[in-house]
């Protein structure tokens, strides 16, 4: 399996998630991780599959959540670059691209 490499801004879109989620209640943050793991996985497996947006830039759209995980796949190694909630501003994800 390829290395997955999750950047620091999006690890901390995963953890404002989590966040948010968590004070829904209802269990939501675990279920959130859980379908973030298997996203993980699945392009791990698979990462040549998900289509361009920009550039070198991979799209995953997340099933159960309104969340896209962009990411850059380059010698073995797929380069996380954003969760990001499919409401907020994409300029805030493409201005951690350089």
């Amino acid at each position: 399996m390829r290395k997955i490499l999750i950047l620091p801004y999006a690890e901390q879109d995963i953890k404002d998630s989590v966040s948010h989620y968590k004070d829904q209640g209802h269990g939501l943050e675990k279920h959130f991780l859980k379908i973030i793991d298997q996203a993980f996985r699945i392009i791990a497996e698979n990462p040549s599959s998900f289509p361009y947006i920009k550039k070198r830039i991979r799209k995953f759209v997340i099933k159960d959540f309104p969340f896209c995980i962009f990411y850059i796949f380059h010698e073995e190694t797929i380069y996380i670059l954003a969760v990001f909630h499919n409401k907020r501003n994409p300029k805030i994800w493409k201005s951690r691209v350089k």
